[in-house]
């Protein structure tokens, strides 16, 4: 399934949060306004238009700015997006220390 980050807009009815529990369910939550859902039924677009919602992000896209939120809540979503980003290979990546062409460390003196 594929997930987002959905940022809610700062004052919501009861209405409003009904209709995006619908379409978006919860997997990981800081807040009742901050947290990364699974999409269902809808493109990501749509959703993004959705009445109460104000950033959705699929970690995809670049992010030059996020609405304005608690310490807390920019540290989940930081941290999130930083999960989405690609991992950096490195050579040697999970071979043996002492398989060629790698060397062992330096021996202790």
């Amino acid at each position: 399934m594929p997930e987002a980050l959905i940022i809610l807009q700062r004052s919501l009815s009861a209405d409003q949060r009904a209709a995006i529990a619908r379409v978006a369910t919860v997997r990981q939550a800081i807040s009742d306004r901050v947290f990364v859902a699974e999409i269902t039924g809808r493109r990501i677009e749509d959703l993004g238009a959705t009445p109460g919602i104000a950033r959705v992000v699929t970690g995809g896209e670049p992010v030059e700015a996020l609405p304005e939120m608690t310490d807390a809540e920019n540290l989940f979503a930081q941290a999130w997006l930083s999960s989405r980003r690609e991992v950096k290979s490195r050579r040697g990546e999970g071979l043996d220390w002492d398989t060629p062409p790698m060397e062992p460390p330096d021996p202790k003196r």
